[in-house]
């Protein structure tokens, strides 16, 4: 199975991606993993195409694509995957459907998690992140220091309105045609809409399975 899930920076698509992937047994694919994992190894083919993230840069969908199609075909994605972080726009989408054709697969449900900016600035000006394991913690939660590593909580670097706000504006101009993209493509689709109140992430995964087990995915 092939769940793509689409979302802001800050909606909770990692979150949602790690319960997905212990209540279905399939694995998490996250690009930035993928990256992390090619950094770690300067032989590694696309090592060169990648290390300018190092510079701030950002990897061409080419190189975004090709990293993809090789995570795809590890053992680890043998029963499907929980793609998070992938694909951002249109021509990345066909260009997925074209590597799971090759793998005799297609994507079987897209989760759209829109939540309003007014919680996502919540969120993540009041996010807090373990520099060592990057557990991920809240303001509200009262932790100061991380309960696995016993070292003090860090604000991240991004995590200010400006950056935020930049964030947000992209991911909406971006992300509207790939909606439209999915829509259209007869793919289940389901929306997880969070606006004035927000939810934990346990009453969000409550309602996405709630979701699949009406479009008979679960």
């Amino acid at each position: 199975m092939y769940i793509v899930l689409l979302g802001a920076p800050g909606s909770g698509k990692g979150t949602q991606a790690k319960l997905l992937e212990r209540e279905f047994n399939i694995g998490h694919l996250s690009t930035g993993d993928l990256f992390r994992t090619i950094l770690a190894d300067e032989g590694h083919p696309l090592y060169e195409d990648v290390r300018v993230i190092k510079e701030g840069k950002f990897v061409s969908d080419d190189i975004v694509n090709k990293v993809v199609a090789e995570g795809l075909t590890s053992d680890r994605f043998k029963s499907g995957a929980i793609l998070d972080g992938y694909p951002r726009t249109v021509s990345q989408a066909e260009v997925l459907d074209e590597i799971l054709a090759d793998l005799d697969g297609a994507v079987d449900v897209v989760i759209d998690l829109d939540v309003s900016k007014d919680v996502l600035f919540k969120r993540l000006l009041g996010r807090r992140v373990c520099p060592k394991c990057k557990r991920v913690f809240n303001v509200k939660e009262g932790i100061e220091v991380c309960p696995d590593c016993n070292i003090p909580l860090i604000i991240r670097d991004d995590d200010n309105e400006q950056v935020i706000e930049a964030r947000f504006k992209e991911y909406r101009e971006k992300t509207a045609p790939l909606q439209d993209y999915y829509i259209s493509s007869g793919a289940p689709y389901i929306k997880v809409k969070i606006c004035d109140v927000d939810k934990t992430p346990y009453e969000v995964q409550e309602f996405i399975l709630d979701q699949l087990k009406k479009i008979d995915i679960i």
